[in-house]
C-alpha cells in the first residue's frame, strides 16, 4: 500500500484505487467493509434523529444502547478496511516467495496457509460486525420518525450487501486452506453467520 492509509484517502482517491488494477488494493473485501461502515453510519444518523429529543423519550434506553453498539461497530468496521487490504497483500506476498529448495517450498506453503487463514478471518469479522448492526437497525424501524425511515432502510440494505459480499469472500478463499479439519471449522463458522443473517433478514420485511 501507499504511505497513506486507505481510510485517510478522499472519496475520489479511494474510488480511483478500487477502479485501478494497480495497485490491487483496495479490492472487494475493503469495499465490503466500507459498505458495512456506511450502512452503520446511516443507522447512527437514524438513532441521532430521535436520541435526546422529545419524540425519542419513550425509547430512550433502547436508543442509548443502540447508539453505543453502533459507535463500537463503526470503529470496528473502519479498521477492517485496512485489515482486508493487509490480508490480500499477505496472500500476494506469500505466493511470490521462492520455491526452489524443499525448505523454501515448505516455508512458502506455510506462509500461504497463514495468509489464507487471515484472508478468511477478516471477511468473517466484517460479516459478524455487520450482522451485529442488524439488530439495533431492525429495532429502530418502528421507532424513528418518517423523515429518516428511508435512510434507515437504505442503511440496512447497504449492511446486507456488506454481509453477503464478505461471506462470499470467505467462501472464495476457503479452497486455499489445505488442512481439512480447519476447512470444516471455517465452513461451520460461515454457515453459522449465514443462518444468523438469514434469521435477522426475516425481521426486516
Amino acid at each position: 500500500m501507499d504511505e497513506k492509509m486507505l481510510v485517510d484517502l478522499s472519496i475520489i482517491d479511494f474510488a480511483n484505487k478500487v477502479a485501478s488494477y494497480e495497485p490491487v488494493v483496495p479490492a472487494g473485501g475493503c469495499v465490503m467493509a466500507l459498505s458495512g461502515l456506511m450502512g452503520v453510519c446511516l443507522l447512527e444518523m437514524s438513532v441521532d434523529s430521535a436520541y435526546g429529543r422529545p419524540e425519542g423519550e419513550e425509547f430512550a434506553d433502547l436508543l442509548e444502547i443502540a447508539k453505543i453498539q453502533l459507535t463500537t461497530l463503526h470503529s470496528e468496521l473502519l479498521t477492517y478496511i485496512e485489515k482486508d487490504a493487509e490480508a490480500y497483500g499477505r496472500v500476494l506476498s506469500a505466493y511470490k516467495l521462492p520455491r526452489v529448495t524443499l525448505k523454501e517450498t515448505e516455508h512458502r506453503q506455510a506462509e500461504i496457509q497463514a495468509a489464507a487463514l487471515f484472508a478468511i478471518e477478516t471477511p468473517l469479522k466484517i460479516s459478524a460486525a455487520c450482522i451485529s448492526a442488524l439488530e439495533p437497525g431492525i429495532m429502530l424501524l418502528p421507532k424513528v420518525k418518517q423523515g429518516v425511515l428511508g435512510d434507515l432502510k437504505i442503511g440496512l440494505l447497504v449492511i446486507k450487501t456488506g454481509i453477503e459480499g464478505s461471506l462470499t469472500a470467505a467462501r472464495i478463499n476457503l479452497p486455499l486452506i489445505k488442512d481439512a479439519q480447519l476447512v470444516r471449522v471455517l465452513q461451520a463458522r460461515i454457515n453459522e453467520l449465514q443462518v444468523k443473517f438469514d434469521m435477522a433478514m426475516t425481521k426486516v420485511g
